[in-house]
């Protein structure tokens, strides 16, 4: 290299500064005009599918920043469209993201881009085979959809592939063993390398002194990688991330969402060939970082970057690139991508302490923390032994195991709030009135005294219409093959595209469904158990109190406010949790998706608990009328009352190895709870006052968390005067099980952070 560390320290922040000033993209634009005007001659299909990869990877613009030491982007794969980092989205307005047409909506005419060319190419998207069978189904499903009972989405992103076999072999040597399409996508990479390195060649010709030396390696390093085999950690970054950009340029726009997987021991053998050391290495990985945001908001979102773990015998994994990735990820503090950390039993203490500086730095990224032992005991009833040690987080926390796993993970959204609600009102909304359940008519009473079973009754009538529906949208996925993803994730073994819905292209397959409000149900169904038991008589008044949101019972929503609460290790709502925990569970993982794979349980709410809770009226619990749902498995917030410990304690009992397809749990805690006088103290105490009681407390228990350690008033003060407490323009806050830049959050995503804080059921007793 010809740059010191201190030098690719700084071109890293100056890349990132110049990523950050792009206010626009289209780049998608012109790839997907490029695909669909192109002159091919083969039907509809992979090999289609991978010729039109080669017309994006050839008429795509490209170009090497002055900053850059790597050649590569994904910000021609995405667009400004993910809404939770938009100012401008709104909780009663969004619908998901289930027409592939809209994102033409979020592009500007520039330059010769014009508004005729963009309604062009949107027009004969919506014309497409995937489009028009995507609609159709939809439009089936309109009732039940309208209201968020549940939700589908077409979705293939949420993967971890694989480029362990290209970084140590080279494209070239598996060419002979591929079928022609992936064949054909797998050269994109080499037409892709070879572009770059034509304009690294004529920006060396005009440098001069440190950059034309590097120019002229890194042209060098462009003619031997991704065809060849990285003998470095700087050619296998490379080959990484010219991978990375083809995977992304195939699906756009917007791939949501891809993950890097065990990124330390993927890039460890090479660091240890090339010999750099712990400031080198890091050096190198902050241009790695920089490399997976997108413009002005960091528009990739949710793509995950794990370090730490253990192997079979139990032995931790750990090494030089895992502290090197981690000082790269303090320094530069982005918004982008996700850091997950995986610990065990084993885990060296070391590890707890550099972890302290990322939790007790104000507006500093904190990392999503996963129980490998758990995981290992959890996936060992699915997955073979050997593929153990490749389980890796895709997305927000979904464990998938590398190269290996489609689990479409976020296919299907179930909303047990709502079915609730329809059960008590015989099927209307309370919303809107309409019918979205066909059941008969039944008195209060009898509602009340058959609420499980009439609840079960009802869930089931959706899960199967929800199964129904996401095969649907999985087959009308199916139309738009994927050859170069497919040739990382085992398709080269199978012969099957990763998105084939006949024959099936990884090793693992299922589909997902990320279920919403376990807390509220619970403590809606003790607080029904406690009015029947303790006054009866006010069952029509219970039901008419929910019609009217309690705005006339004011002394039967306190009562029912006063019932017990999951979160403070009561019996009777925790051992609820647990039963519908356990039960739900059970009746997703019946359901077969469409190559008979079970559905995976995901108890996990992407800030949908907002969107998803603005569709249900109000609940026995005392929870209002669009009021949000409690968040993944955690108490709704405001109802533990009784601190850290007993809300730990509630959690623990919770069923979770039967979430297969992953959960989520947040933590706001106050930093003056950590005393210690350094940043590695107060590491060792996070995990002396934390995750020592959470995660390692039972042999099987829970397996993820993210935290946010902070107080309501320090959020307000960022927000209120950025300049002083942000001045960077960048304060990094946990949203689900992606960090982002908290400035960036739309205001309704801000309000949800600082009332999720919920310190006081998080207070640390003396």
């Amino acid at each position: 290299m010809t740059y010191t560390p201190l030098r690719l320290a700084a071109m890293a922040k100056d890349l990132f500064a110049e990523e950050r000033a792009i206010d626009h993209l289209e780049g998608w634009f012109l790839a997907r005009e490029a695909a669909a005007y192109a002159e091919i001659d083969a039907p509809a299909g992979e090999l289609r599918a991978a010729l039109e990869l080669k017309e994006i990877i050839q008429a795509i613009p490209l170009s090497i920043s002055a900053h850059a030491a790597f050649a590569g982007t994904q910000r021609d794969a995405f667009a400004r469209s993910y809404a939770l980092i938009n100012p401008e989205f709104r909780v009663e307005t969004f619908s998901g993201y289930c027409d592939p047409t809209a994102v033409f909506g979020d592009i500007q005419p520039i330059g010769d881009i014009t508004q005729a060319r963009i309604d062009a190419l949107r027009e004969k998207t919506r014309q497409s085979a995937y489009v028009t069978q995507l609609t159709e189904m939809y439009a089936a499903h309109e009732r039940s959809m309208s209201e968020v009972a549940f939700f589908v989405e077409q979705v293939t992103g949420h993967l971890i592939p694989d480029f362990r076999p290209i970084l140590k072999c080279g494209i070239d040597a598996l060419l002979d063993k591929a079928p022609e399409a992936m064949k054909i996508a797998l050269e994109c990479a080499k037409i892709l390398a070879g572009r770059y390195a034509e304009i690294a060649k004529k920006q060396a010709a005009q440098a001069e002194g440190a950059r034309k030396e590097h120019l002229e390696y890194l042209a060098g390093v462009l003619e031997k990688v991704p065809a060849g085999p990285a003998q470095s950690l700087f050619e296998a970054i490379q080959s990484f991330l010219l991978l990375w950009q083809v995977m992304c340029l195939e699906q756009a726009p917007n791939p949501f969402a891809f993950s890097v997987g065990n990124a330390d021991r993927i890039f460890e053998p090479y660091r240890a060939q090339s010999g750099e050391d712990r400031d080198a290495a890091a050096a190198l990985f902050r241009h790695f970082l920089v490399f997976f945001n997108v413009a002005d908001r960091s528009w990739a979102i949710s793509q995950n970057v794990l370090v730490g773990g253990r192997d079979l015998d139990g032995n931790d994994l750990t090494n030089p690139c895992t502290y090197a990735l981690m000082d790269a990820y303090y320094d530069m503090n982005l918004p982008q991508p996700i850091l997950s950390c995986k610990l065990h039993k084993n885990t060296p203490n070391d590890f707890y302490r550099e972890l302290g500086r990322f939790w007790f730095t104000p507006g500093c990224l904190t990392p999503s923390l996963f129980q490998d032992d758990m995981l290992f005991s959890m996936l060992g009833r699915d997955v073979d032994a050997a593929d153990l040690p490749d389980i890796a987080v895709a997305g927000c926390q979904e464990p998938l195991v590398m190269g290996k796993d489609n689990g479409n993970t976020t296919n299907s959204w179930l909303n047990l709030a709502k079915i609730l609600e329809l059960t008590l009102n015989n099927g209307k909304s309370l919303l809107t009135g309409k019918t979205l359940l066909d059941v008969d008519n039944a008195p209060a009473i009898e509602i009340l005294q058959n609420l499980r079973e009439r609840f079960y009754a009802n869930l089931d009538t959706f899960l199967d219409e929800m199964a129904e529906a996401a095969n649907g949208a999985s087959r009308a996925l199916s139309n738009l093959p994927v050859p170069f993803l497919s040739a990382c994730m085992g398709g080269i073994e199978s012969g099957a595209d990763v998105r084939d819905t006949r024959k099936q292209g990884t090793k693992y397959n299922g589909s997902g469904c990320l279920i919403h409000g376990l807390s509220v149900m619970a403590d809606s169904f003790i607080a029904v158990d406690h009015l029947l038991k303790e006054r009866p008589r006010d069952a029509d008044r219970l039901l008419e109190a929910l019609r009217t949101n309690f705005e006339n019972d004011q002394e039967l929503l306190a009562y029912l406010k006063a019932c017990p609460k999951f979160g403070n290790n009561l019996e009777e709502p925790d051992s609820e949790a647990v039963r519908i925990a356990q039960r739900v569970s059970e009746m997703i993982a019946r359901r077969k998706n469409y190559l008979g794979n079970p559905f995976r349980a995901d108890w996990s709410t992407p800030s949908t608990h907002l969107l998803y809770g603005y569709w249900v009226g109000a609940t026995p619990d005392g929870r209002p009328a669009r009021g949000q749902l409690n968040y993944g498995v955690d108490p709704l917030f405001g109802e533990a009352e009784m601190g850290l410990g007993l809300r730990v304690l509630s959690a623990l009992k919770l069923p979770y190895g039967s979430f297969k397809g992953g959960y989520a749990s947040h933590l706001g805690l106050d930093p003056r709870y950590f005393t210690a006088p350094d940043f590695e103290g107060r590491g060792e105490q996070f995990y002396e006052y934390v995750l020592k009681p959470l995660f390692f407390a039972r042999e099987e228990g829970p397996f993820y968390l993210y935290v946010n350690v902070t107080t309501p008033e320090t959020l307000r003060k960022v927000l209120a005067n950025p300049k002083k407490y942000a001045p960077s323009g960048v304060y990094i806050m946990r949203i689900h099980g992606t960090f982002v830049n908290f400035l960036d959050l739309s205001p309704a995503i801000q309000q949800d952070i600082i009332a999720r804080l919920d310190l006081e059921s998080t207070r640390l007793n003396a």
